[in-house]
């Protein structure tokens, strides 16, 4: 298996928790969060672990970037998924975007940019 698909595996995985992670549904005498902080705080949630999983996988990619540009990498690829633009032209952007992107690892960013957005 190669490191590319190891990433991507690891990134579903926390993906996939990510997304288990429901709220208690009992009664609780605190007030419960808008929906707009809530989305915020998932969205959050989302491009944190985007963060970690692409700094674990791409070390040499994100050398030199802070999280807010590592983080701009996952919201620039969910608006354009969310948009409706083609899989190779989000491809060819996350190339740009990752700045030093082989196509291989841009398409793993916008498996993993995919899999957390529908999540």
């Amino acid at each position: 298996m190669t490191r590319t698909s190891t990433a991507v595996l690891a990134i579903a995985a926390c993906g996939a928790l990510l997304s288990a992670c429901g709220g208690d549904d009992s009664d609780s005498a605190a007030p419960s969060p808008s929906a707009g902080a809530v989305d915020q705080a998932v969205d959050n949630a989302k491009a944190g672990t985007f963060v970690a999983s692409f700094r674990g996988a791409f070390p040499k990619l994100a050398e030199g970037k802070d999280d807010s540009a590592v983080a701009a990498i996952f919201t620039d690829t969910c608006a354009d998924i969310t948009a409706g633009k083609s899989e190779d032209d989000i491809v060819a952007s996350t190339e740009q975007r990752a700045s030093g992107a082989s196509h291989e690892q841009a398409q793993a960013v916008y498996q993993t940019v995919k899999m957390l957005c529908s999540a």
